[in-house]
């Protein structure tokens, strides 16, 4: 079933990195299946997309993709179904019911009813959870006809991040939207205001994935305490720690302000060390606004900096304006450095996407990281991490200098990386558009007073909201189908169609 779901996804990649149609011939060869095969993916995916087919064929010429339906397919993927589970999926479930009670045993009976399995699956199934258990350091006990799972807290919140997979959404607003999603609805309004009031305070905005990040962590935060009212987290942290964290003038209050938040929410109180972890989250965070540009910078920071882009430089054989990438570069480095450090893992969603599209630069940053991590003694650097990394060099290839008499707003949920990516994409292929800024889709009502003028808005969101502005659907990969369809909207507004 994996390896269907694998070509399945393949296909889709194939064929949106491909402008026009492609042949069938082509399309066995990429995914090295039967002509047989090819047709029954292809009729699978179209028979699964509600909305009508998502793959369009036409004899002669192969076939192509429809590319809206394909935006939207995308972030549909990543939701919850409650549909039939597979094996995977239903043992994942399972071990999120025991971690969000951990330490708690919880009947077997209870846990395994919903799905109508023998006592042998039953078996099979904790044999497997118990190993995925150990890469996080956590024990799957049996007793008595029970369930526990037992370890250190920090290692039972990592390994819910990582298998609950709800948390690996792109938009963070689809967590209060979607019904779909198996989640506290006063719980998500509660993180979601705490957020909005945190960066309407300090004047900041937290992009993707960070925001993604912090809700997550304080999402599990409230799940754990209320399934386990006698939580208490062992972990201890040096008093130099604590002093370092309190020397913080802006981003420690902020994490002592929602702690007590939570504290009234739960009508219970907290360990103070859940100040310590919220702070790591923020400490390794990137945000825009009067945060977001740091001029200096640790020597390790600058060091690990240039490293990358003289080792980039060598890789890709092309001279790169180290002076134009640097800052940049940096204050992604900074933050990335503290997740190392505090062993903080941030989901990239669109890392599928980020491989294929910049196979050669993806490649190359997978190199210098592992040279990186060896010259300063880092942890291993992840595919999360280099595909973040790969889209600001992607960026400096990219980006050109030219007049754009279009005044175009550039419209995001993905973050700091992507949407800048994207900015610098569509100003080198099309000259004509001037990116007057890069909006949150979420502001939407603040687009007619504050960007009357704006002619064009490419999103890679879609609007449910009416705004007086064309407006164009696109990938954050900005592909040739979509540099095609922005082509026809631009000839739309110079004709006054």
């Amino acid at each position: 079933m994996s390896s269907n779901k694998n070509h399945e996804q393949n296909l889709l990649l194939f064929l949106s990195k491909n402008q026009g149609y492609v042949t069938s011939k082509d399309l066995l060869e990429v995914l090295n299946v039967s002509q047989k095969t090819v047709y029954r993916l292809i009729n699978k995916i179209n028979n699964e997309y509600v909305d009508g087919p998502l793959i369009i064929s036409e004899r002669g010429r192969g076939y192509k993709l429809d590319y809206e339906k394909f935006i939207h397919y995308q972030k549909s993927i990543n939701n919850y179904k409650e549909k039939q589970f597979s094996p995977n999926e239903r043992r994942k479930r399972i071990m999120e019911e025991l971690l969000l009670a951990s330490p708690k045993a919880i009947n077997i009976y209870h846990l395994f009813s919903h799905y109508h399995v023998g006592d042998s699956v039953v078996f099979n199934d904790e044999q497997l959870m118990s190993e995925e258990l150990k890469n996080y350091n956590l024990v799957l006990e049996r007793k008595n006809r029970t369930l526990a799972i037992l370890g250190e807290e920090v290692n039972i919140r990592k390994a819910i991040k990582d298998i609950i997979e709800i948390f690996h959404t792109i938009d963070i607003d689809d967590l209060k939207k979607n019904p779909e999603l198996n989640f506290n609805k006063y719980d998500v309004l509660f993180i979601l205001d705490q957020l909005r009031k945190m960066e309407k305070d300090f004047d900041i905005t937290i992009p993707y994935p960070y925001n993604v990040n912090i809700f997550s962590h304080l999402y599990i935060l409230l799940s754990r305490s209320r399934k386990v009212p006698s939580l208490l987290v062992t972990d201890k942290i040096s008093n130099e720690e604590m002093e370092n964290m309190k020397r913080d003038s802006i981003l420690y209050p902020i994490a002592k302000v929602i702690v007590t938040n939570i504290e009234k929410y739960l009508n219970s109180s907290l360990p103070d060390i859940e100040i310590y972890f919220l702070y790591q989250y923020l400490v390794s965070s990137r945000m825009q606004g009067s945060l977001a540009i740091t001029s200096t910078f640790s020597s390790k920071v600058i060091e690990v900096t240039k490293a990358y882009i003289e080792g980039m430089r060598i890789s890709l054989g092309i001279d790169l304006d180290s002076q134009s990438i640097f800052m940049d570069l940096a204050n992604h480095i900074k933050p990335m450095l503290n997740r190392l450090e505090h062993k903080i893992r941030i989901k990239n969603s669109l890392l599928s996407q980020i491989k294929v599209t910049y196979e050669e630069v993806f490649l190359g940053v997978t190199n210098v990281s592992e040279s990186v991590s060896e010259k300063f003694n880092l942890p291993a650097i992840n595919d999360d991490e280099n595909g973040f990394i790969t889209l600001y060099f992607a960026k400096a290839i990219e980006t050109g200098q030219h007049q754009r008499p279009i005044k175009t707003l550039i419209m995001c949920t993905t973050g700091i990386g992507t949407s800048e990516l994207l900015k610098a994409k569509v100003s080198k292929k099309f000259p004509e558009l001037e990116i007057v800024d890069v909006v949150a889709s979420r502001n939407t009502q603040m687009l007619k007073e504050k960007y009357a003028d704006a002619e064009l808005i490419l999103s890679t969101v879609h609007m449910k909201e009416e705004v007086p502005i064309p407006f164009l659907l696109v990938s954050a990969m900005f592909t040739m189908d979509d540099q095609k369809r922005l082509q026809g909207k631009i000839e739309e507004i110079y004709h006054g169609d």
